[in-house]
C-alpha cells in the first residue's frame, strides 16, 4: 500500500492541510514543520498521486487527438 497525506501527517505530527503545503510548495512553511514533514515523507515513501490530485482539481493534464 501506498503512504497517504494522513499517514504523513500522523507521523509528522501536523495537519493533512500542513502535509499539502509543503508537498506542493505553494504556502510558506515554519522551517522546523517543514523539516518534521519531510523526514515523513521519506520515512514512508510517500509520493504524491497524480491521478487523484487531477480529480481533485479537474484536470488531467492530458491532450487528446482525434484522426479521421
Amino acid at each position: 500500500m501506498r503512504a497517504t497525506v494522513r499517514e504523513v501527517a500522523a507521523l509528522a505530527g501536523v495537519s493533512p492541510k500542513t502535509v499539502s503545503n509543503v508537498v506542493n510548495g505553494g504556502v510558506p512553511v515554519r522551517p522546523e514543520t517543514r523539516a518534521r514533514v519531510e523526514q515523513a515523507v521519506a520515512e514512508l515513501g510517500y509520493v504524491p498521486n497524480l491521478s487523484a490530485r487531477g480529480l481533485r482539481n479537474g484536470r488531467s493534464g492530458v491532450i487528446a487527438l482525434t484522426l479521421p
